[in-house]
């Protein structure tokens, strides 16, 4: 009864999916777009870039030649200090952040158009706007508004905002003031003398300048605001709008000088900021030593290259269990899947854009199967390899003319390709890596895959193509609503695999493009003693991408660099619950003292706010907080990856030297042996050895 209702269900699947193709198909390029597309690219700009001889963090940062503070009714600085030039396109933000136009700047047609009246008085490519003065009223129960001259009560807040550009982003500082302030720009009365740079996270590739929400960025902060605290912030600092974590640093920097100008410098400068945010706090402590004085990183991942490794393979993972695995119907069972993926798996969700998934296999001719539940490496990572992998997708598509689709590499390589430089055909170099990744091999050695599914799977596996070689998604739009179907689940078309005995080809990067988002600072190396304070809920159960396992990575990289880890907390909670007020009152003691409070050390917290465990002792492998929520895995390390993370360039050694180590130990692989060979003609990692492209002067100490 059960098989019958599950083909029944599945057959109303198909027909569903097959009416709303043909329904998209009557309208197939209408897309939602936004109300001010980029007209025309202005050429690229040059300006400076720092150069690094070993590592940013001992490269001196050049001189400000600004004259701070920026005068109301102008726009700060537009070429970035030391960060490169002047790319574009850039999209202008101003509708969403709620502002009039931008300054034309040309009338060439470049960036958008600035319209008055409905007449084009001309365009914007660089998206500045003068600095100016906003004034909020928060209300007793928290109730944000534009202040109206009302008169406050105890109970009630008044806070001023600046708000300007700064490198062609938007720049805010928020500070609470009295009534009696807000003809004055730069007064402190409330002020405890403390700052914050508030951080935010979100998945972006550039080519826009970005926005805040500001009654979210009041609200959010809203507790410290009551405090006294002032708080700074920028739109490239989301990371929403780019990972280009040296541009942030350049804008954080300048915003922090405009701050210092009209305020005096703050006692310390502490971070805030969650996922991208937090990767940006753990970057910028190792960096720019003189930007923040601690953080506390929320969901975070020591940087985001390193989990790109596991997150791209997550799509050539999916494209093996639907389309090219012998047994497809093995790899329906979510424990299945965990063995190779090592993330989460759940029975109580349901696998996103399962209809998709569907469509993708009928047009392959591969009668659909999909599991029951699903797993976070299908749930939180699918569709990253469109966004920031694929040169010819990418988020910021709909911002543009259709004209100018195609003269941009969409991707986030190519948004850093000033750092890990371009390819013979001017594509940015990928930094994703697979050559020699045993997928599975922790599986292979516990007995829970035998030698001829261990080779299978690597052996069809494959890899990304090389981006020239690269397609974009094939998507209809539902007509009137724009509502894109996915024909090309897994962006399988740019996958390199293979359903016969021949292996698919693996993908090596560009070592000294690696080399490069080393020496720049882009992957965390541990390379602070400054407070971190890594608070995250427990999310592995919700098949959330932010899983607990980075926390420890970062932990590793710290331990590896400084012999000790004694700098970083981490706090783990239930999602009902967030310790983030005690965190900010420990941090508050250890920066005001400059030393360690005997009250910051690891803890784990229950959903009512009830402790679980403290102290220096809670997350070994048999701690109480180990045991509530324990850090799993992922495809890199079920491959026998270090637990650093950082290895995107493996040392290379032959499958009969691997046989002959005991690699695959109690399997005796030695009648495979020549099966691996074909498998990994060029051999397997070696992972007794580190990164081959981390420049030797950057090795790890420990």
């Amino acid at each position: 009864m059960f098989k019958r209702y599950k083909a029944l269900s599945l057959a109303m699947l198909i027909s569903v999916m097959l009416f709303l193709l043909y329904l998209s198909s009557l309208n197939p390029g209408q897309r939602w777009r936004e109300p001010n597309p980029i007209q025309d690219i202005a050429p690229q700009q040059a300006g400076p870039m720092l150069q690094v001889s070993s590592h940013i963090r001992y490269s001196p940062r050049p001189p400000d030649p600004y004259p701070y503070p920026i005068p109301l009714g102008q726009p700060g600085p537009v070429m970035p200090l030391y960060s490169g030039g002047l790319s574009y396109p850039l999209y202008c933000d101003f509708s969403q952040q709620q502002l009039p136009p931008p300054l034309v700047d040309n009338q060439q047609g470049y960036g958008v158009a600035v319209q008055q009246y409905g007449k084009t008085l001309g365009y914007s490519k660089d998206c500045l706007h003068p600095a100016g003065l906003q004034y909020f009223y928060i209300s007793a129960d928290g109730t944000i508004s534009r202040y109206q001259q009302q008169s406050l009560t105890a109970d009630e807040l008044l806070v001023r905002l600046e708000l300007g550009t700064i490198n062609r982003f938007f720049y805010y500082l928020l500070m609470p003031v009295q009534p009696t302030d807000i003809t004055e720009r730069n007064s402190t009365a409330l002020w405890n003398g403390k700052l914050i740079y508030q951080f935010h996270g979100g998945v972006g590739i550039g080519y826009r300048q970005g926005y805040l929400r500001l009654e979210r960025l009041i609200s959010e902060r809203l507790p410290q605001l009551r405090q006294g605290f002032a708080i700074a912030s920028a739109s490239i600092n989301k990371t929403s709008f780019g990972y280009n974590f040296l541009l942030a640093e350049d804008t954080a920097n300048r915003v922090k000088r405009q701050f210092v100008s009209l305020y005096g410098q703050p006692r310390y400068t502490l971070g805030i900021g969650g996922s991208g945010g937090g990767i940006a706090q753990y970057l910028l402590l190792q960096n720019s030593p003189d930007l923040l004085d601690g953080g506390i990183a929320l969901y975070s991942y020591p940087d985001m290259l390193s989990q790109t490794l596991y997150a791209l393979d997550c799509d050539l993972l999916h494209n093996f269990y639907h389309f090219t695995a012998p047994d497809k119907a093995r790899w329906q069972d979510l424990q299945q899947r965990q063995l190779l993926e090592g993330l989460s798996v759940s029975t109580e969700y349901p696998l996103k854009f399962a209809l998709q998934v569907v469509l993708a296999q009928l047009g392959a001719g591969v009668w659909p199967s999909l599991p029951r539940g699903a797993t976070q490496c299908h749930n939180a990572w699918l569709g990253l390899s469109s966004l920031i992998h694929n040169p010819h997708q990418g988020k910021l598509k709909r911002l543009t003319t259709d004209p100018l689709l195609t003269q941009v590499n969409w991707s986030y390589w190519g948004s850093m390709a000033d750092i890990y430089g371009r390819d013979s055909q001017g594509f940015g170099h990928s930094l994703w890596d697979n050559f020699g990744v045993q997928y599975g091999l922790t599986a292979l050695t516990t007995g829970q895959l035998t030698a001829e599914e261990f080779i299978a799977l690597n052996a069809a596996i494959g890899s990304w193509r090389p981006q020239p070689e690269m397609q974009p998604e094939q998507i209809n739009y539902l007509p009137f609503a724009g509502t894109p179907i996915w024909r090309s689940a897994f962006g399988r078309q740019n996958i390199i695999s293979s359903t016969s005995a021949a292996p698919a080809a693996r993908y090596r990067a560009n070592s000294l493009a690696i080399a490069q988002a080393y020496r720049y600072g882009q992957l965390f190396l541990g390379m602070t003693d400054k407070p971190i304070i890594d608070l995250r809920h427990y999310l592995d159960p919700e098949l959330d991408m932010h899983h607990l396992e980075p926390s420890f990575a970062a932990r590793q990289r710290l331990i590896l660099r400084n012999g000790d880890a004694n700098n970083q907390l981490i706090w783990v909670s239930h999602p009902d619950y967030t310790p983030l007020d005690e965190a900010i009152e420990i941090m508050d003691l250890w920066l005001s003292h400059a030393e360690k409070p005997t009250q910051a050390v690891d803890q784990c917290f229950k959903a009512d706010g009830s402790l679980i465990a403290k102290g220096n002792d809670v997350w070994q492998d048999n701690g109480h907080c180990t045991a509530r929520y324990p850090p799993l895995s992922n495809s890199r390390l079920q491959a026998g990856a270090p637990a650093h993370g950082l290895m995107f360039s493996c040392a290379l050694i032959s499958a009969d030297q691997a046989i002959a180590r005991g690699s695959y130990l109690p399997v005796d692989m030695q009648p495979y042996a020549e099966q691996l060979q074909t498998t990994f003609p060029q051999g397997v990692c070696d992972y007794t050895m580190p990164d081959q492209a981390l420049p030797e002067d950057l090795a790890f100490p420990y």
